[in-house]
């Protein structure tokens, strides 16, 4: 996210290394779980999950391929092509997670504008395949533009993109533009939530339902990017490179608690997982016993 690469921050800081990699680690296990949690919970027929399950594809991928880089940096600059490889995958994982954070932010504006699940109007135009083409092919199509337009813009010493003659802008253009669309559908979306409150009768179940409604976004405008801003300022700050890296490692922890632990229907499946769990050792242990 950086828009220059001043001489104190080339050198490394091993204070910092050590939190970016205990940070990363942290936040691939929860992207993991909260991986698993879409796959194997029961989800009502209602809920789209495309687009956060993608947003955990991309960035676990992104955050593994990232970290084993900064592992093995020293044995992968020796070898430009694969340098120049890992970066344009870099390029193109972190831009498709944003491109999902997007989709995400317009499905909760959708859902919330509608105060119910998707409609199937809605469904047929927003359909998981439309989805995945617009996710990835987007990020493809500026990965590919920014080859033809300069092939040489891949590659710097960290493996990843050239910064002195600008070429990061094919990164962060498309995600200034994201994060704009994020902020106004955020803001939006707060908007829709205050007036529906207001209008709503002051039953308390509606009123609950609609505040925690309120509390999950809040949390998934941490989710949908808007710490990455953090980024464009951390040229003249050691404080904000801190917080930008615990805060953007750990997308994934956010994902699962807002997601996964603060859904009441998905706790309850983790109950009844554990209890299977519990109980099939008991069994196991008895049988020992008898033996």
């Amino acid at each position: 996210m950086q828009t220059i690469c001043p001489p104190e921050v080339q050198k490394s800081d091993p204070l910092l290394e050590l939190l970016n990699l205990v940070c990363v680690i942290v936040g691939l296990v929860f992207f993991t779980l909260a991986l698993l949690t879409f796959a194997l919970c029961q989800w009502s027929p209602g809920v789209n999950n495309v687009a956060r399950i993608n947003i955990c594809i991309s960035l676990l991928l992104a955050h593994l391929l990232f970290l084993l880089t900064q592992q093995f940096l020293s044995l992968i600059q020796h070898q430009q092509v694969l340098c120049t490889v890992i970066s344009g995958l870099l390029h193109f994982l972190f831009l498709s997670g944003f491109v999902w954070m997007f989709i995400e932010a317009v499905l909760l504006f959708i859902c919330v504008k509608n105060l119910s699940q998707i409609s199937s109007i809605n469904r047929k135009v927003l359909s998981s395949g439309f989805l995945c083409v617009l996710g990835y092919v987007v990020a493809l199509a500026v990965v590919a533009v920014s080859v033809v337009v300069d092939p040489n813009g891949y590659g710097s010493e960290k493996c990843w993109m050239k910064i002195d003659k600008g070429f990061i802008s094919r990164f962060l253009g498309p995600v200034c533009m994201i994060l704009m669309s994020n902020m106004i559908l955020f803001i939006k979306i707060i908007i829709s939530l205050n007036s529906t409150l207001k209008n709503r009768n002051a039953e308390v179940s509606q009123m609950k339902q609609t505040k925690i409604l309120v509390f999950k976004t809040l949390g998934q405008f941490v989710v949908l990017g808007c710490s990455w801003i953090l980024g464009f300022f951390t040229n003249c700050s050691k404080v904000l490179e801190i917080l930008f890296v615990i805060l953007n490692s750990q997308q994934g922890t956010f994902i699962f608690l807002i997601y996964c632990v603060l859904n009441n229907k998905v706790r309850q499946q983790y109950r009844k997982f554990f209890r299977y769990l519990c109980s099939f050792k008991q069994q196991d242990y008895s049988i020992m016993f008898k033996k």
